[in-house]
């Protein structure tokens, strides 16, 4: 008699050691036992190490590697490559997952060799609210991810506008590993993003299924600073400049372009809010020279012109002023 496939959770870890206990617990507490974890611990300067050898003392399915800080997608990368599992579960180390989560996904690929990547719903709580279920970390607590099954032109475009899932949702077979270029490392906080667009290109087959006992939870963070954003948005520039070389449908790399725009646009809204204004403005320029579209160019124009004399703090609702209807329109197209 066979053994069940083994499943291989990645677990990247920077500094997360008062969270990582919990992430493990998660784990141990599947109805599936037959998976194996691997900790990349990335240059962490807290307990991290400590506490995973606590848990990987009764537990010998807990593997603990350490790199030096080169960010999540190296320490995902450095996980595939120790791992052996048929199939693999993406794990922040401040998240979790719901106990029947392998048991069911597992069985869903067993049962359909077609499909390639599974992905269920996600959750959010809070460090405060442990037992808090939120559909988003937005005001309005509305789901935003889309209930999507197929392969193709469909999936690329739709994946090329916005990110499918977190990191954690989906449970994904190892021939997909093994046909995908590795994470980008260069991309951070977008690489998941940008693997998940690179499997749709390359023909994978995703399966949306909400099937009980399998969501993805993950802990919601305060709101990043603009700082923070301004890394974003380039690592977002980034991935766009280089999916521009791999996409090769027509509507799926006119899509991409428009969205660049759109994004060299955000970027001059937090370059500004930062204190930088003139890169803000050339930001915005940017933006004009890449839109093909008039009724846009002209948007960003206006900003260019009007950013030296609106204080930084009203930016953000001076571009929301004058872009919103477009962009819920262009959004939604």
């Amino acid at each position: 008699m066979s053994l069940p496939p083994l499943v291989s959770v990645i677990v990247p870890t920077y500094n997360y050691g008062h969270f990582i206990g919990q992430t493990l617990k998660s784990l141990q507490a599947q109805t599936y036992p037959h998976w194996e974890c691997v900790v990349v611990d990335d240059g962490s300067t807290d307990d991290t190490a400590e506490v995973v050898a606590a848990h990987a003392a009764s537990d010998p399915r807990i593997k603990y590697l350490r790199q030096q800080n080169q960010f999540q997608a190296a320490a995902r990368n450095l996980g595939l490559r120790h791992s052996a599992g048929q199939y693999v579960q993406f794990l922040d180390a401040d998240d979790k997952i719901e106990p029947r989560k392998l048991e069911r996904q597992v069985a869903y690929l067993e049962e359909h060799p077609e499909v390639d990547i599974i992905y269920g719903g996600v959750r959010y709580f809070t460090e405060t609210g442990i037992d808090e279920s939120l559909h988003s970390v937005d005001e309005d607590n509305q789901p935003w991810m889309r209930k999507l099954s197929g392969q193709g032109r469909e999936l690329v475009s739709t994946l090329v506008r916005r990110n499918l899932m977190v990191i954690n949702a989906p449970l994904v077979r190892r021939r997909v590993i093994n046909a995908v270029e590795p994470f980008a490392e260069s991309l951070p906080p977008v690489e998941d993003w940008d693997y998940w667009v690179r499997c749709a290109i390359k023909g994978m087959r995703f399966q949306y299924e909400n099937l009980e006992g399998t969501l993805a939870l993950v802990r919601a963070h305060p709101v990043s600073s603009s700082r923070n954003r301004v890394r974003a948005y380039k690592s977002v520039l980034r991935m766009r400049k280089s999916l521009s070389r791999l996409i090769t449908d027509e509507e799926a790399l006119d899509l991409n372009s428009e969205q660049m725009a759109t994004a060299e646009g955000y970027l001059g809204v937090e370059e500004v809010f930062a204190g930088s204004l003139l890169r803000g403005m050339w930001r915005f320029l940017r933006a004009a020279a890449l839109e093909r579209k008039r009724r846009w160019r002209l948007k960003w124009l206006f900003c260019a012109a009007a950013a030296p004399f609106v204080p930084k703090h009203r930016m953000r609702a001076l571009v929301a002023a004058s872009l919103t209807g477009a962009l819920t329109r262009r959004g939604r197209s």
